[in-house]
């Protein structure tokens, strides 16, 4: 199903990898959100600044701007993580995208480009959109001449692929994306991200900001579906109007001035149905 179909779930079936307890969890619990960032990437992290739930930022006004599911960072590196349920098809993209942002709001004019920090943008994908059966994708910058040589821009972006979890190499891991598919937690951090959730539920505060979350992704939906709807009559209108053009004029009932007049159509498009009728004819 699209994000659009998909149906919205209550708050009692809410799991780690929804959005809302996904974000709301790791940003309330820096340690929590400092221990899988280590977990995933194999690197030693030793503080992180509070983490940011559904950061905004835009580069300019024209700009489009981007919401980040879970931003952090520390003096050398800096983090987005992003829950992703469905392959939207856009992801590499996105992900480039998202680096471009991230450069352009940890730099200050003036400042040299060496103090740009390592970035890592990384998506937590229930299922694998490169279609390789590898449980992970790393992508960093490399000479096409020599694969050995590196652009060493300190860029990556990370592709994790719960459907192949199997294949990761330690149990951490492979119990970490088991959790996240909604199977029991086995090992420390993802019992400590179930132990958050069960206490999440029961926060009225997050509840009642899910509710009106929920309310608004509802109305946004219906929007969508009426403004389909309308562009559907819209586009059924005009084939009718060209339909009703093509017979009138091969009926000869009527100039194209007429013809226009009748059936709404503007007298250029009619003129040019006109000569393609004809030139099937002489065919």
């Amino acid at each position: 199903m699209t994000e659009n179909t998909r149906k919205t779930k209550s708050w009692d079936e809410l799991t780690f990898a929804d959005n809302f307890l996904f974000c709301k969890i790791l940003e309330s619990e820096p340690e929590i959100c400092r221990q899988l960032l280590e977990l995933l990437l194999h690197v030693e992290i030793d503080h992180l600044e509070s983490p940011q739930a559904e950061k905004t930022l835009q580069e300019t006004i024209e700009a489009k701007s981007v919401r980040f599911d879970v931003y952090t960072k520390n003096d050398r590196q800096i983090f987005d993580l992003e829950i992703q349920t469905t392959d939207t098809k856009n992801l590499p993209k996105r992900a480039r995208y998202y680096q471009s942002i991230i450069d352009m709001d940890n730099l200050s004019k003036g400042e040299n480009y060496t103090k740009l920090k390592d970035s890592y943008v990384i998506f937590l994908c229930l299922d694998d959109i490169f279609h390789k059966a590898l449980p992970v994708y790393t992508f960093e910058n490399i000479c096409r001449e020599d694969k050995k040589t590196k652009l060493n821009d300190r860029t990556y972006k990370v592709f994790f692929n719960a459907a192949e979890c199997d294949k990761l190499k330690t149990k951490e891991e492979r119990d970490f994306f088991h959790f996240l598919k909604g199977e029991n937690a086995e090992t420390s951090l993802s019992r400590s991200i179930e132990e958050k959730v069960e206490f999440a539920k029961k926060n009225a505060a997050w509840r009642r900001q899910y509710m009106t979350w929920q309310q608004t992704i509802d109305e946004e939906k219906d929007i969508a579906r009426e403004a389909g709807r309308e562009e559907g009559r819209e586009l059924g209108a005009r084939e009718t109007a060209i339909a009703n053009a093509k017979n009138l004029l091969l009926m000869n009932l009527g100039t194209p001035e007429q013809i226009s007049q009748a059936v709404s159509l503007p007298l250029d498009e009619v003129i040019a149905l006109k000569e393609e009728l004809a030139s099937q004819i002489k065919a």
